[in-house]
Formats: structure tokens, sequence, C-alpha cells
């Protein structure tokens, strides 16, 4: 090969590597850079998507957790219901001037057949109207199996002061104004509302005006006085705690309607939020005349209530991000009232 052939290929050779080694034109780096967008796209929907899936599934799992613990909470109290109520069942007052008492937390009146406190106290329709259903409550009744024992060393003739044998400002044995108490002798027993606690040690006063209306010491009958002999003093005394307790919705705060448990006079506590529907309905029958209705929304004979269905449905605290709704969940449950399942021994009925 002659001397300039070998030049020119030299040459050529030279050329095409310094082609190869340019690297990317402007063309090949703006496809290749919309081909990474793409991609980086895809991938940012597919982990947006993922974690609004996560947080979605997260929130269905807390709505349902939160109406389980509703629900578990809601029926042992009614299990519990009527416990160590005396056969001969509480008086409540009556006669005169006396007036009806008043549901704890929801307000309203409760029912007091034969003018004795009932186990169960339905309340259908008296909870507050949400998503246009007008939701119920009930009232549950029972002494408190953790109560102290107090013994009455004495009591005015009218039921308002009462002298406890032990300290009632300390320890085990303190009482609180708003305390329901249901005080037992020879002659039956009635309830007293705590409204205010002496700053001796055992004096406790039973004043009329109490928030639920249990005192009533001018009522003919029902109230504390009405166990006292007729001389006006008392034979031998005692008193427990007795629990009143309602369920009811609060929609106080319409976007978080919330389910409530009030105790006695105390301040209601939130059991869940974002409780939307709360409703009632009772199985009952009637020893006397043998016969039996299911699936009552209420009854003017609560205590031949023998079991409660109880349906709850709560919602998401927030819309689902892909349907843009509230995920909603339902549960319904049936609950036999233990203490008047198989006889009932408050009234009667």
């Amino acid at each position: 090969m002659a001397q300039r052939d070998r030049q020119q290929l030299y040459l050529a050779i030279r050329m095409s590597m310094r082609k190869d080694n340019s690297g990317f034109t402007m063309i090949e780096f703006a496809i290749s850079n919309l081909a990474t967008m793409v991609i980086l796209g895809a991938t940012f929907t597919l982990l947006n998507s993922i974690f609004a899936a996560n947080a979605g599934m997260g929130e269905i799992m807390q709505t349902q957790q939160n109406i389980r613990v509703a629900m578990n909470t809601i029926t042992r109290d009614i299990t519990m219901a009527g416990t160590g109520l005396p056969n001969g069942g509480i008086a409540v007052p009556n006669g005169g001037p006396a007036d009806a008492l008043t549901r704890p937390g929801a307000g309203g009146t409760m029912a007091t057949p034969n003018n004795t406190i009932a186990i169960l106290a339905p309340g259908d329709g008296a909870g507050p109207t949400v998503n246009n259903i007008a939701t119920d409550a009930l009232t549950i009744t029972q002494i408190d199996q953790q109560s102290p024992v107090w013994t009455v060393l004495s009591a005015s003739t009218s039921g308002i002061q009462i002298d406890f044998v032990q300290n009632v400002r300390a320890g085990t044995m303190q009482l609180f104004s708003g305390d329901l108490l249901v005080l037992t002798n020879a002659n039956g027993s009635a309830l007293g509302c705590v409204t205010s606690v002496s700053m001796t040690t055992s004096r406790a006063f039973f004043a009329d005006n109490d928030p639920m209306n249990i005192n009533q010491p001018d009522a003919a009958n029902g109230n504390i006085k009405s166990i006292a002999n007729g001389d006006g003093t008392y034979p031998p005394t005692t008193a427990q705690r007795f629990n009143l307790v309602t369920y009811y919705i609060n929609n106080d705060n319409a976007v978080h309607p919330r389910l409530m448990r009030a105790l006695n006079a105390q301040a209601p506590q939130v059991i869940v939020d974002d409780i939307e529907n709360l409703q009632f309905a009772f199985d009952l029958f009637d020893f006397q005349a043998n016969s039996g209705n299911s699936n009552q929304a209420t009854t003017t004979s609560p205590n031949q209530i023998r079991s409660v269905s109880v349906s709850l449905t709560g919602r998401s605290p927030s819309v689902m991000q892909r349907s843009n709704k509230y995920f909603r969940f339902s549960l319904v449950s049936k609950v036999n009232v233990r203490n008047s399942t198989f006889r009932n021994r408050y009234t009667g009925s």
C-alpha cells in the first residue's frame, strides 16, 4: 500500500474514533430525559397510590376497632344491669309534688314503672338526629360492685342531712358531690344524690334540685325520709354507691359526633368519636301473662326486658382519598340482661 494511502486510512480511523467518543447529541439527551421522567412519574404515581391505600386501610381498621370497643363497652354494662338491686326494688320519689327523674347526660325523663327504678330505661329517639335519623339513648342501673358500705349514724327527719360512722372526706370511704347512693334498712330502699360534703369528717347533704332530680325531699313517698320510722328516726341503715349509666350520641360537633357514657351526675365521658347512629331494640317477656314480644323499639314496662339488640354505625374521621367519601361500618349485637333473663324480681311485672 502506498504511503499516501496509509496516511488517508489512518486519518479516517482517527476521525471515526473522534465521532464515537463525542457523547450524546441533544436529541438523544432529550429523549433519554423524557424516558426517565416518564418512568419516575409512573413510579411516583404508584407510590402515591400505595401510600393512599395504606392510609385508607389504617382509617378503615381504626373505624372498625372503634365500633368494636364501643359495642364491648355498652354490652358489658347491659349484661350487668340490675346487679345488686334489692329484691323489692328501689323506690323513687312519687306522690304529692314529685317529678320524674332526669336521665343522666342525654337529658329528658326516665320511665319508673310502679314508682321504682327500672333495670333499663329505654330512650327511643331521645338522642340527637344525625343524618336525618333520630338516635336512641339507654340508661342502665346497677349497684357499684366496687363500692364500700357506709353505715348511717343519724339522719335528719327530712333526709337532707346524713351523718355516717365513717370519715367521708378521706380514703376509700370518701364521698363526692354527684355520687348516687342507695340507702337500705328494714323499711325499704331509697336513692339519694350527694349534693355536698360537709367540712366535718362524716356529714353529707342530699338537698333538693340535684342534677337527676333524685332527692325531692318534699315528695310524699320514695325519698330518703320515706325509709324512716314513724317517729322520724331511722332503723340501722347502710349505703352503697349506685350507678345510673346512660349511653347516647353527642352531636354538638356535627363533623365528629361522639358516643358518650354519662355516669350519675358526673361529666359525661367520650367513648368513641365519629359514631353516627345508635339504636336499641328490646325482647320482652311477661312471666305473669306468659307472653312476649321481640324487637320492640321501646316499652312502657321496661322491667319485662330480657335482651337488648344494640346497633352502632360509625365512620372514618375523614373522607377516603380514592372515593372522596366516608368509610362507614355498622355492627349489631344482641345482649341478654343476665339479672332478668330467667325471672324478674324487681317489680313483679
